[in-house]
């Protein structure tokens, strides 16, 4: 749920950004101008609309600056819905050039709708719960085959990359069946244990690059980049299996235990981020400026920074919720009035930053 507000965050800065390509496209070079309300040109559109799907979904794979965001995707040892939500900030901005060929001739307003049709699709697919769905098991990307997917087992690596259809993955050679006596194990290869979604976010990226200093040549930085993560020179594109970890079985999963009274702390202060967040969503262009909408935004990321490290009992992490608090409680108390602030809603937090200031400082004393 964290990855999901951050990248909706982040949205709000560069929201429509990703689809500006396509429109200058579209409106420029188009062959031809095809019906947006043909029903045969629907379906064509959906078709076409998935195929660049899977190319896309196989390029966050296999094109290690594109990984490096996606990751964030595949690193919770969970599989369940919300995983379908848990997404890189940077992820929509990888589809521009994969969509780009679309804008010949399919209308913009059927790629938005076919993309978030495949969006909806593709949230229900991430659960343990469903194994078949009989014959169109043949066609259709199903949950089986996308906890596979999921999967860090060797076997698993680079398969199912199927949006709606799992027929690409069949084509292009990418399919793996699911194997029910086979215990797939979730997560990343080289699994980051943390519950800091800032963390987990962007600590590829350094990955990425301590790689990329250690080639020699700039050719080989070069490849280091646009090439698969196992890839090293001599290697095909994508590296080789022998190179890989082997993760077999079941993995003990990361997992921090807390108190229910901290666990009851964190979940109040998780509803009243996704309520501010909500409120900030909701709030007219008009009237709000960037500035109030920089500050609102970092204090949302700083929240779930803050609610991760104390999930994770990091050891400044008591430091870090305290300072949050305060400063939050003290911007609320010389806060000029907002239209979109009722003043029922700004005592509501100031009571619950206040409070908790005062608990961690006698916890603190405590000690």
């Amino acid at each position: 749920m964290s990855h999901a507000i951050l990248q909706e965050c982040a949205k709000l800065f560069y929201r429509g950004s990703e689809h500006c390509l396509y429109f200058w496209i579209y409106n420029n070079y188009k062959i031809c101008e095809l019906p947006w309300n043909s029903v045969a040109f629907w379906y064509f559109s959906a078709i076409a609309v998935d195929f660049c799907y899977y190319w896309m979904h196989r390029a966050s794979h296999e094109i290690h600056i594109f990984w490096a965001q996606h990751q964030v995707h595949h690193s919770s040892e969970e599989f369940n819905v919300t995983v379908g939500i848990r997404q890189s900030v940077f992820q929509s901005l990888v589809g521009i050039v994969c969509y780009a060929p679309l804008a010949l001739f399919v209308p913009p307003v059927l790629l938005l709708v076919h993309q978030q049709l495949s969006l909806l699709y593709q949230i229900w697919i991430h659960t343990e719960t469903i194994t078949t769905i009989g014959p169109l098991d043949y066609i259709l990307n199903t949950p089986a085959y996308h906890r596979v997917h999921h999967g860090s087992n060797l076997y698993c690596l680079d398969k199912n990359y199927g949006g709606v259809l799992i027929i690409w993955d069949r084509i292009f050679g990418t399919f793996q069946d699911f194997y029910p006596d086979k215990p797939i194990t979730y997560g990343l290869v080289y699994q980051k244990n943390a519950f800091n979604p800032l963390s987990l976010q962007f600590f590829y990226n350094l990955n990425l690059y301590y790689k990329w200093n250690s080639m020699k040549g700039w050719k080989n930085k070069l490849r280091s980049v646009i090439k698969g993560p196992s890839w090293i020179p001599g290697l095909s594109w994508t590296g080789h299996d022998g190179r890989r970890a082997s993760v077999a079985g079941r993995r003990k999963k990361y997992d921090v235990k807390i108190s229910y009274a901290l666990k009851s702390y964190l979940l109040v202060h998780f509803i009243a981020v996704v309520n501010g967040y909500f409120t900030l969503t909701t709030i007219p262009r008009s009237e709000i400026n960037i500035t109030c909408l920089a500050i609102s935004m970092f204090y949302v990321v700083w929240s779930l920074t803050s609610i991760g490290l104390m999930f994770e009992k990091s050891s400044w992490s008591t430091c870090f919720e305290c300072s949050r608090c305060l400063t939050i409680f003290v911007h609320l108390i010389y806060l000029e009035p907002q239209p979109f602030l009722s003043a029922l809603t700004v005592v509501v937090y100031q009571s619950l930053m206040g409070t908790s200031v005062v608990v961690w400082a006698v916890l603190c004393l405590m000690r």
